[in-house]
């Protein structure tokens, strides 16, 4: 079983499709403060929402999208995931510290590692999350404070 809750799985189908809040809103002919209070935890999605939402994207498994079981798609086999964990801050600013340091990791990317170096000197941004995902389609989240 999944340990991801719905409002996670909400939002990886947002981020899965490409696609902001509103237009996620849209799609489903909601109100985007509808999706921003389901995101937030403030809400639960109702039966009509869920309707909607497989209406929308009849790709994606009910089983997965309501109880997060099964496979997320309809049409790829079921894995079971791996349990999410996350780090303490301490190591995340480690692990991001190393990757920085390791000028080796981007090499054939040299786009990428610019841009990493910029956003990690740039003083307006702020590292708000970090998503690894493996060839198994599980996923690790990283939180830094």
């Amino acid at each position: 079983m999944d340990n991801l809750e719905m409002k996670d799985r909400i939002a990886h189908i947002i981020r899965a499709k490409n696609l902001t809040a509103a237009e996620f809103a849209l799609r489903l002919g909601i109100q985007p403060s509808n999706i921003s209070h389901l995101l937030s935890g403030r809400n639960n999605p109702s039966l009509d929402f869920v309707k909607k939402l497989k209406e929308t994207f009849p790709e994606y498994n009910l089983d997965w999208i309501i109880f997060g079981s099964g496979p997320v798609t309809v049409s790829e086999p079921f894995v079971e995931s791996t349990p999410v964990r996350q780090l303490p801050s301490e190591e995340v600013q480690k692990k991001k510290d190393e990757l920085l340091q390791d000028e080796s990791l981007f090499s054939q990317h040299e786009n990428v590692d610019l841009t990493l170096k910029r956003l990690a000197s740039s003083t307006d941004s702020v590292l708000k999350q970090i998503i690894l995902v493996y060839s198994d389609n599980t996923f690790e989240l990283f939180f830094p404070r």
